[in-house]
């Protein structure tokens, strides 16, 4: 099993994605992992066959309620499909099972600003403001700078 899953990482590693998908399906005859859903989800999404990144994602979820990587990339594909209703309530879910992950606040911020919801983007934005890791996330997201516009306009601490 730990061979296979390394062939179709690298596989996956090496852009031959068909034999990525070949691998890590075989991986899950012999083996149902979120990680290796998750893997399949991210052949899937590279091969732009978002359907089936989407149900893949979902089954790790279902498999691991705490399986971090499931979350993000579920998140972010749907957060790329403007699906920001759908995605803020899995990031709550997560959050709410205790998922720490400074992308999930992030992508849960951005919901928020695209949901017009600012004044909760604003409040998770304060009480995690000092994670540098946090604070890189949301300029890579570009709305590090939204955020600091609306805190001085709504003269939060």
């Amino acid at each position: 099993m730990e061979e296979l899953f390394r062939q179709a990482y690298e596989a996956a590693e090496k852009g031959d994605l068909k034999e990525a998908e070949r691998l890590y399906r075989e991986c899950l005859r012999l083996y149902h992992s979120p990680e290796v859903l998750n893997n399949l989800g991210n052949v899937y999404r590279r091969m732009e066959q978002i359907a089936k990144a989407i149900e893949c994602y979902q089954k790790a979820v279902e498999l691991d309620r705490n399986y971090t990587p499931a979350y993000v990339n579920l998140a972010s594909t749907l957060l790329n499909l403007e699906r920001y209703d759908n995605a803020k309530l899995l990031l709550l879910r997560a959050m709410e099972l205790g998922v720490e992950d400074e992308r999930i606040t992030a992508m849960l911020i951005v919901c928020y600003l695209a949901l017009e919801e600012e004044m909760q983007a604003l409040d998770l934005y304060i009480l995690k403001r000092n994670d540098e890791k946090l604070l890189t996330e949301l300029v890579e997201y570009g709305v590090l700078e939204k955020l600091e516009n609306l805190r001085r306009i709504w003269r939060k601490t």
